[in-house]
């Protein structure tokens, strides 16, 4: 049976507060994705900080160009209004991301964040998070504030996971955590160079043609899918393609409330 964390633990952090980390390594995985590894060895961090696996996410801040870091220091509760009240000229970026890895070792604690490298029409790498991941070097700062869990699907039914590449490291993630036996997974990249090994049977990856929009692919795949109307259904990515999935599963029998998902981000 595929077993799961119980549905009754929390899924928000007990405890979070805006911390600094820093980058140790950044390494070109594949065309479309960049693994930055951040580091943080403060000892109250390491006492709040319980890694939970699955879509574990996070607030990501990162500096203005040509500008040192600045965070909006204290818990998680009022951050944003902490953010707003900072001045334009210093106001960190933030942005959502998945801990794609976690390690803890007698120091501290070391993260994996793998980011999307979308390319435009020019083949420049477009969002000022991707730009970061691509230029930056051991010893940069960087801020991070848990946030803990969306996925839910805890129970023992059959699991749908469904997503595009900005949610291909939360899917991986949640695969590791899981035991794999009855989980089929739909995996949609932009270039058949991205594909990897993931965890558990089951993974059916597709990559966009030319003239494919974001999710056109993976919807493909996922109307060939023979879905079990008793499944759990995990869906994220782009927001338009993660409600026409859901359709889908909602046409295949699944009942509305086994469907779990998450618009990463909109065209």
């Amino acid at each position: 049976m595929t077993r799961r964390r119980p549905a009754a633990q929390a899924r928000k952090p007990e405890v979070a507060t805006v911390r600094g980390f820093r980058v140790v390594d950044a390494l070109t995985i594949s065309p479309g994705f960049r693994r930055v590894v951040v580091r943080n060895e403060d000892e109250d961090f390491d006492e709040e900080f319980s890694y939970l696996g699955y879509d574990h996410w996070f607030r990501l801040f990162l500096p203005v160009p040509g500008r040192p870091l600045e965070l909006p220091l204290g818990g998680l509760d009022g951050w944003h209004q902490r953010l707003l009240a900072m001045p334009d000229e210093v106001r960190p970026i933030v942005r959502n991301y998945t801990i794609r890895a976690a390690r803890r070792d007698s120091a501290g604690w070391e993260l994996d964040v793998d980011f999307v490298l979308h390319r435009g029409a020019s083949g420049e790498v477009e969002g000022e998070a991707a730009g970061w991941a691509l230029a930056c070097r051991p010893g940069d700062e960087l801020g991070f504030l848990d946030q803990g869990c969306i996925f839910t699907a805890y129970d023992e039914r059959p699991l749908l996971l469904v997503t595009d590449e900005t949610g291909l490291p939360g899917v991986e993630a949640i695969l590791a955590t899981l035991d794999h036996d009855r989980v089929t997974t739909v995996v949609e990249v932009a270039s058949e160079e991205d594909r990897r090994e993931l965890a558990g049977p089951g993974a059916s990856w597709t990559a966009r043609r030319p003239g494919q929009g974001y999710g056109d692919a993976a919807l493909e795949v996922l109307r060939g899918t023979s879905i079990d109307p008793a499944c759990s259904a995990y869906i994220v990515g782009e927001s338009a393609f993660v409600l026409r999935a859901r359709t889908v599963c909602r046409r295949a029998g699944v009942a509305k409330e086994a469907i779990g998902f998450c618009g990463y981000w909109r065209l």
